[in-house]
């Protein structure tokens, strides 16, 4: 009975060696597929993955950095004041520009846009040197302190009110004199070689008495 029995254990053990064997020959092709892959010359060395790997790390990198297209571009920007001068222009119909510089929301902007413009001296002289050189093609001497800007808006059309308004409305003392500049350069022409005492969108060049010492 014992032989019959180590028998059958012997007999039992060997049912599991098919199974066995397997896991042992699939043991041995994961080794054989690792060793397959492996970098077997110089020409295989990992340096592409390293590139990836700091590609990878880049992408990364910019992706969780804040990005500059969150704030708004300098179109976008523009965009916006065009629709607020719009809404403006809209709620106001029967007011011509000169009006619209006396509503509440434009006249505060245009007070912190003018209070801005005060203290740069270099828009100053932008808008001094356009005066200056549209008061010498008119026949002017354009010497500082004997000419200056006389600007009529009452007569603006819908495109010109809704710059102005643009202008006035971003606070920003460079679109204002940039503005301005653009219309003096506008009148220019007119007031030259035309003649005109006063150019079609509004602007004159006047000729002001020196001041008095004191």
């Amino acid at each position: 009975m014992r032989h019959v029995n180590k028998a059958n254990k012997f007999h039992g053990a060997s049912a599991y060696w098919p199974a066995f064997l397997g896991m042992v020959v699939l043991c041995l092709s994961i080794t054989a597929c690792g060793r397959k892959e492996a970098p077997k010359s110089s020409t295989e060395a990992p340096t592409p993955a390293a590139v990836s790997d700091a590609k990878i790390d880049a992408a990364i990198t910019e992706a969780l950095a804040p990005s500059e297209s969150s704030a708004p571009s300098a179109s976008d920007v523009q965009a916006g004041l065009e629709a607020q001068a719009e809404d403006i222009i809209a709620k106001y119909p029967n007011k011509n520009a000169a009006d619209l510089l006396n509503v509440p929301e434009v006249n505060e902007a245009l007070k912190a846009g003018l209070t801005k413009l005060s203290q740069d001296k270099k828009l100053q002289e932008q808008i001094n040197s356009s005066v200056a050189l549209a008061a010498k093609m008119k026949g002017l001497s354009g010497v500082p302190g004997t000419v200056g800007l006389d600007l009529d808006v009452k007569g603006y059309d819908h495109a010109r009110k809704s710059r102005m308004v643009q202008a006035v409305m971003s606070e920003d003392p460079k679109q204002i004199v940039r503005f301005l500049t653009e219309e003096i350069g506008e009148a220019t022409p007119e007031l030259s070689y035309g003649g005109a005492e006063r150019a079609s969108n509004g602007v004159a060049i006047k000729q002001t008495a020196p001041s008095s010492p004191p």
